[in-house]
């Protein structure tokens, strides 16, 4: 009970201060002898600290005095490793940016990665908080299972055990997530709007769904949940195929099986997603009917998620649409035969949406409240 209590507190110390022990008391139905020991223990551990008595209170006598959560208490370090990038944030326990920085790893080995990650933590300046480095996550494009890489289609990963080697050199729990998963995430604990469930389409080299259902993370039972760039496309040609040898939304309609098509159209091989959206937007008929096609089948891909799921809202994680929201407007368009159709959404942030992502998940466990709902800033 003292345990349930604690995290209580805290939950709302983090999502509600700076506030005073009689609202904590208030809001949780909790003694306020009990809720000033606990804050007191947590004062003594530097997880919060006074402000002090309120500037205003429409109560006569002696001001409350305010509490609020430390987020300087140490700051988590956070990596997104797909086939070419390598990013890397370093956040407040807020949530709250401190240093971001970004590196080409085009065809490098895993224990190259590595070096480069290392190398990148080392040039991290020293930044003023209480205790250091608490944690450490890392996005992954593929599919993972109780923090292992299963599958990546962008870097080998081999034997390699990304979690206990990080957690051996900087003595620090370390998570390893994929980053569908770890982007749906930010959409739920950087808003304040209460998402109970939702789904988050990532749309980059490869195509993913984080899913969450009932405000918890569902992965399914070998990580394999929301792959959806696994999904096979239809046959068009007139004699059946083994399905193993059909194509999949990944190789057929991902950000760069586009750009690929794109450049064939465009007898292009330097193509880029920026030459793109300037074709799209003068109207060129070639890349207009790509991009037409592109959000037919988009549109097949979200009516099965909500089909399968019945999401709140489905966001939508990815650098072309964010360029052409137009597409979601299309797709919309497209379900307008369905009954009931969630908003289909951008991302708050296509940029910094898996990083912040798998900030939230750090945070969670160095505060051992993993399951909890904490309202991070954003």
């Amino acid at each position: 009970m003292r345990d349930y209590n604690e995290r209580s507190v805290l939950q709302t110390i983090v999502n509600y201060g700076p506030i005073s022990r009689n609202e904590i008391s208030k809001k949780l139905g909790l003694n306020k002898v009990s809720v000033s020991d606990i804050v007191g223990s947590f004062i003594d551990r530097k997880l919060v600290y006074s402000l002090g008595e309120a500037k205003s209170s429409n109560a006569s006598g002696r001001k409350p005095e305010l509490i609020e959560y430390n987020s300087a208490y140490g700051y988590v370090i956070n990596f997104s490793l797909n086939g070419n990038t390598l990013e890397i944030l370093a956040t407040k326990l807020d949530g709250r940016s401190l240093d971001y920085n970004i590196t080409d790893i085009d065809s490098q080995s895993i224990s190259e990665i590595v070096s480069k990650m290392e190398e990148m933590v080392s040039q991290l300046p020293d930044f003023d908080t209480e205790f250091g480095l608490q944690a450490i996550s890392i996005a992954i494009f593929g599919m993972v299972y109780q923090g292992e890489v299963v599958t990546s289609p962008f870097v080998e990963i081999d034997d390699f055990d990304l979690v206990g080697h990080f957690e051996a050199k900087y003595d620090v729990p370390v998570i390893v997530e994929n980053e569908a998963n770890l982007a749906a995430i930010f959409e739920q604990d950087f808003s304040k709007q209460e998402l109970q469930n939702i789904v988050a389409v990532s749309i980059h080299d490869g195509i993913g769904a984080g899913i969450i259902i009932n405000t918890q993370l569902y992965t399914g039972n070998y990580g394999q949940a929301g792959e959806i760039g696994r999904v096979i496309v239809q046959d068009k040609g007139p004699k059946k195929r083994r399905l193993s040898k059909l194509p999949s939304f990944d190789s057929e309609w991902s950000q760069q099986a586009l750009l690929r098509k794109a450049a064939r159209l465009k007898k292009d091989s330097a193509y880029t997603l920026t030459d793109l959206i300037a074709d799209f937007n003068a109207g060129d008929a070639a890349i207009n009917g790509l991009i037409e096609e592109f959000c037919y089948h988009l549109a097949v891909i979200v009516n099965n998620l909500i089909a399968l799921y019945d999401p709140q809202m489905i966001f939508f994680n990815s650098p072309l649409i964010d360029a052409l929201p137009e597409i979601l407007k299309n797709i919309q368009m497209k379900l307008g035969f369905m009954p009931l159709v969630p908003p289909l959404v951008m991302s708050k942030d296509v940029t910094y949406a898996t990083l912040l992502g798998g900030a939230s998940q750090a945070i969670h466990r160095v505060l051992h409240m993993e399951g909890t709902r904490l309202i991070f800033h954003h």
